[in-house]
This record gives C-alpha cells, sequence and structure tokens, in this order.
C-alpha cells in the first residue's frame, strides 16, 4: 500500500510540477525574461535525475519490496513524465539563451 501511495504521489507531484514549468516558461517568454528558463531547466534536471532513480527502484519488485515493505505494479505514466521533463530541459536552454547586446560604437 506504501509502494502505491508514494508511486501515484510522485507521478501528481511531478504532473503538477511540469504544469507550473510549462506555464511559466510561457509567461516569461512573453516577457522575454529567458535567463529564467535557465534556472527552471536546472530544477528540471535535478527533478528528472531524482524521478528517474524512482523510476529504476520501482520498475524491480523485489527492491520495492526492500524500500516500501509493499509492490505496486507500475504503467508507463512515470517514463512519459521524465520523456515530457527531458524535452522541456532541452526546450529552457534553447529559448533561454540571451541575445548579445550590439557592442557600443
Amino acid at each position: 500500500m506504501v509502494a502505491t501511495i508514494l508511486y501515484w504521489g510522485i507521478v501528481a507531484a511531478f504532473c503538477g510540477w511540469g504544469l507550473w514549468n510549462l506555464v511559466f516558461s510561457g509567461i516569461y517568454l512573453h516577457n522575454h525574461e529567458n535567463g529564467n528558463l535557465w534556472f527552471f531547466a536546472i530544477l528540471n534536471a535535478l527533478g528528472a535525475l531524482l524521478g528517474a532513480i524512482f523510476l529504476w527502484v520501482m520498475s524491480n519488485v523485489s527492491w520495492q519490496k526492500y524500500w516500501f515493505d509493499s509492490s505496486v505494479k507500475i504503467g508507463p505514466w512515470l517514463g512519459y513524465i521524465l520523456i515530457f521533463y527531458v524535452v522541456l530541459i532541452v526546450l529552457q536552454v534553447i529559448l533561454g539563451r540571451e541575445k548579445k547586446a550590439p557592442a557600443a560604437a
């Protein structure tokens, strides 16, 4: 039971954080505050790394029983979310570049 609650809680948290990032990335792009996208990209990279470690632990039933004393049959949702995060990180890094100011004459 613990593994089920934890798995779906992590999936819900990643969905919420991804939606939050998507909204604020759009706001920052609209306001031409592209430098803030780099900060979100760093946070998303750390989150994606933690999510990948969590997915790795949850993909093995014996590890689930060792860490959580219960097991859950996981679906592909967390994998899809991590793919979304990788795409979001790449877009934030590309769109987060600031244009260089022209040299003063």
